[in-house]
């Protein structure tokens, strides 16, 4: 049997350090705060480091990797159970909904290397756009004003402004 090659870490100390701690403030302060305490929680990730606009609504059961890659514009509102996982830069653009259960995915690992290394890629949400429930946005996406991800679908492309996609992989919905 060979053995697998020793991979180093891609975060250096701090970034470890700041992990640990994010994962403390999350669970004692972000997760434990009531629903409408909106603005303690915007404080709380622009203490660890997030770009959050006024106004915005963040639910304290949204899971939040990595905060200082989290750019929220004003008005946006994250719903329950949302997924914003951080490794390389997230921005959501101003009036965003994005709904229960949607994953936001800035990071995977490349398959194709036998040392399986990480890979941060960005994802960027345009504004007023409505991603719905479980909805999934992968690695290196842009999602372009405007745009409306219905349940469940899954983005793995750049999407066109003002478009409703549907289905996994998502294809824009054609109008009758």
């Amino acid at each position: 049997m060979v053995a697998e090659p020793p991979r180093r870490s891609p975060y250096s100390a701090r970034a470890k350090i700041g992990r640990v701690l994010w994962s403390v403030a999350a669970v004692l302060v972000f997760k434990a705060s009531p629903s409408g305490w909106n603005g303690l929680r915007r404080g709380l990730l622009r203490l660890f480091g997030a770009k959050v606009g006024a106004g915005s609504a963040i639910h304290p059961s949204v899971h939040i990797e990595i905060p200082w890659n989290l750019e929220i514009g004003t008005n946006v509102r994250v719903c329950e159970r949302a997924i914003l996982y951080c490794l390389g830069p997230v921005v959501i653009g101003d009036g965003t909904l994005v709904g229960p259960f949607v994953h936001l995915c800035a990071g995977t690992h490349d398959y194709t290397n036998p040392a399986f290394t990480l890979v941060r890629s960005s994802i960027t949400v345009g504004a007023r756009c409505a991603l719905l429930t479980a909805s999934f946005v992968a690695p290196g996406v842009v999602v372009a004003d405007g745009t409306v991800l219905l349940a469940r679908a899954g983005l793995f492309k750049n999407s066109e402004a003002d478009t409703t996609y549907e289905g996994n992989p998502a294809k824009a919905v054609v109008k009758s």
